[in-house]
């Protein structure tokens, strides 16, 4: 918990590939439920690899955060990891504000990419997931 207790911050190392998947999964499902943060808070710094999967477990943590009422945004994503978020095209999801990652100790000018509105007023509608 950081920020007085306003934001829970899960800090992602290492190669996040199909391997850490299921962890990751876990990872962010006991970050939006076990705490009353209002804020989920993803941070990429020391991650040296993100594929498909991870990416994937990552979206899907946001949503929860989202049903859960949370404010989901990643901070940090750089070098190879930034340039995958880039070319897959999600990190067109997201934008950027300097002063999130510096409160977080990012420093600033760092890249801070909240994910956008609940899809009533942008593009997050097309990551809810529809009910049958």
């Amino acid at each position: 918990m950081v920020d007085g207790g306003r934001e829970v911050c899960l800090r992602l190392f290492g190669d996040l590939d199909a391997d850490a998947r299921d962890e990751l999964r876990r990872e962010l499902y006991d970050a939006v439920h076990d705490n009353a943060a209002p804020q989920l808070v993803v941070d990429l710094r020391d991650t040296t690899f993100l594929d498909s999967e991870a990416i994937d477990a990552i979206l899907e943590g946001f949503l929860l955060a989202r049903q859960a009422g949370k404010t989901p945004q990643i901070i940090n994503a750089r070098g190879v990891v930034r340039t995958v978020l880039l070319v897959t095209g999600v990190l067109d999801l997201f934008g950027a504000t300097a002063e999130s990652s510096a409160r977080l100790g990012g420093g600033p000018g760092a890249a801070v990419l909240p994910l956008p509105s609940d899809g009533r007023d942008g593009p997050a509608g097309s990551l809810r997931r529809q009910s049958t």
